[in-house]
Protein backbone atom coordinates (compact mmCIF):
# COMPACT_ATOMS: atom_id res chain seq x y z
CA UNK A 1 0.00 0.00 0.00
CA UNK A 2 1.60 3.60 -0.95
CA UNK A 3 0.60 6.15 1.71
CA UNK A 4 0.89 10.20 0.83
CA UNK A 5 1.85 12.91 3.34
CA UNK A 6 3.10 16.65 2.90
CA UNK A 7 5.51 15.91 6.01
CA UNK A 8 9.08 16.11 5.22
CA UNK A 9 9.80 15.03 9.31
CA UNK A 10 12.85 12.89 9.35
CA UNK A 11 13.66 13.01 5.65
CA UNK A 12 16.74 12.58 4.77
CA UNK A 13 18.86 12.81 1.77
CA UNK A 14 19.67 9.20 1.84
CA UNK A 15 15.97 8.43 1.64
CA UNK A 16 16.25 10.31 -2.02
CA UNK A 17 19.37 8.58 -3.02
CA UNK A 18 18.50 7.61 -6.75
CA UNK A 19 15.97 10.01 -7.87
CA UNK A 20 18.44 12.40 -9.81
CA UNK A 21 20.23 9.28 -11.49
CA UNK A 22 18.71 11.10 -15.33
CA UNK A 23 19.85 13.93 -14.58
CA UNK A 24 22.63 14.99 -17.56
CA UNK A 25 25.17 16.10 -14.69
CA UNK A 26 25.45 14.91 -10.89
CA UNK A 27 24.05 17.18 -8.74
CA UNK A 28 25.77 18.23 -5.29
CA UNK A 29 24.66 16.08 -2.82
CA UNK A 30 21.92 16.72 -0.99
CA UNK A 31 20.06 18.84 -3.60
CA UNK A 32 17.02 16.97 -4.18
CA UNK A 33 16.55 17.74 -0.19
CA UNK A 34 17.04 21.36 -0.55
CA UNK A 35 14.71 21.54 -3.34
CA UNK A 36 11.93 19.81 -0.91
CA UNK A 37 12.62 21.74 1.72
CA UNK A 38 12.22 25.30 -0.57
CA UNK A 39 9.22 23.88 -2.15
CA UNK A 40 5.69 25.96 -1.39
CA UNK A 41 4.05 22.71 -0.82
CA UNK A 42 5.46 19.03 -0.97
CA UNK A 43 3.86 15.21 -1.24
CA UNK A 44 5.43 12.49 -0.64
CA UNK A 45 4.62 9.09 -1.25
CA UNK A 46 5.93 6.17 0.57
CA UNK A 47 5.66 2.42 0.39
CA UNK A 48 3.83 1.45 3.40
CA UNK A 49 5.45 -1.74 3.50
CA UNK A 50 9.47 -0.28 3.98
CA UNK A 51 8.87 3.35 4.18
CA UNK A 52 10.85 4.00 1.32
CA UNK A 53 10.44 7.08 -0.30
CA UNK A 54 9.09 5.87 -4.14
CA UNK A 55 8.28 9.36 -4.92
CA UNK A 56 7.33 12.98 -4.58
CA UNK A 57 5.76 16.42 -6.11
CA UNK A 58 6.82 19.38 -5.28
CA UNK A 59 5.54 23.02 -5.67
CA UNK A 60 6.48 26.43 -6.10
CA UNK A 61 3.03 29.04 -5.51
CA UNK A 62 2.27 32.68 -4.70
CA UNK A 63 -0.59 31.04 -3.03
CA UNK A 64 -3.23 33.11 -5.00
CA UNK A 65 -2.82 32.74 -8.39
CA UNK A 66 -0.26 30.69 -9.88
CA UNK A 67 1.34 27.56 -8.73
CA UNK A 68 4.20 25.35 -10.03
CA UNK A 69 4.78 22.23 -9.99
CA UNK A 70 8.66 21.79 -10.48
CA UNK A 71 8.79 18.15 -9.92
CA UNK A 72 7.38 14.98 -10.50
CA UNK A 73 8.90 11.57 -10.22
CA UNK A 74 8.18 7.92 -9.03
CA UNK A 75 10.83 5.33 -8.92
CA UNK A 76 10.89 3.57 -12.03
CA UNK A 77 10.05 -0.24 -9.93
CA UNK A 78 6.68 1.66 -8.78
CA UNK A 79 5.60 3.33 -11.87
CA UNK A 80 2.46 2.09 -13.46
CA UNK A 81 0.61 2.05 -9.97
CA UNK A 82 -1.16 5.18 -10.37
CA UNK A 83 1.31 7.02 -7.86
CA UNK A 84 1.93 9.53 -10.35
CA UNK A 85 -1.74 10.16 -10.77
CA UNK A 86 -2.18 10.40 -7.34
CA UNK A 87 0.65 12.84 -6.35
CA UNK A 88 0.03 15.42 -9.51
CA UNK A 89 -3.95 15.29 -7.86
CA UNK A 90 -2.83 15.89 -4.44
CA UNK A 91 -0.21 18.97 -5.01
CA UNK A 92 -3.04 20.60 -7.34
CA UNK A 93 -5.74 20.41 -4.60
CA UNK A 94 -3.22 21.82 -2.39
CA UNK A 95 -1.93 24.54 -4.24
CA UNK A 96 -5.77 25.81 -4.71
CA UNK A 97 -4.83 28.69 -7.45
CA UNK A 98 -6.64 29.91 -10.50
CA UNK A 99 -3.68 28.44 -12.77
CA UNK A 100 -1.38 25.60 -12.53
CA UNK A 101 1.97 25.34 -14.48
CA UNK A 102 4.32 22.92 -15.20
CA UNK A 103 7.21 22.30 -17.88
CA UNK A 104 7.76 18.40 -18.91
CA UNK A 105 9.95 16.09 -21.27
CA UNK A 106 8.04 15.91 -24.53
CA UNK A 107 7.38 12.07 -23.88
CA UNK A 108 5.49 13.34 -20.41
CA UNK A 109 2.82 15.21 -22.18
CA UNK A 110 0.37 13.02 -23.06
CA UNK A 111 0.40 11.65 -19.00
CA UNK A 112 -0.26 15.57 -18.28
CA UNK A 113 -2.97 16.13 -20.95
CA UNK A 114 -4.52 12.84 -19.88
CA UNK A 115 -4.79 14.66 -16.28
CA UNK A 116 -6.54 17.39 -17.52
CA UNK A 117 -3.03 20.13 -18.22
CA UNK A 118 -2.95 21.72 -21.87
CA UNK A 119 -0.24 23.07 -23.26
CA UNK A 120 0.97 26.67 -23.35
CA UNK A 121 3.77 28.83 -24.82
CA UNK A 122 6.58 28.76 -22.00
CA UNK A 123 10.40 29.67 -21.93
CA UNK A 124 13.19 28.15 -20.15
CA UNK A 125 16.67 29.70 -19.81
CA UNK A 126 18.98 27.79 -17.82
CA UNK A 127 22.17 27.80 -15.47
CA UNK A 128 25.58 27.08 -17.64
CA UNK A 129 27.21 24.13 -16.22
Amino acid sequence: MITYSDSLDGLTARDLEGFLAHWDFTPPEGTLLAMLERSTRVVLARDGDSSSVCGYVTALSDEVACGYISALEVRAEYRGRGIGTALLQRITERLDVFGVYLSCAPSMRGFYEARGFSGVTAFCRRKAR
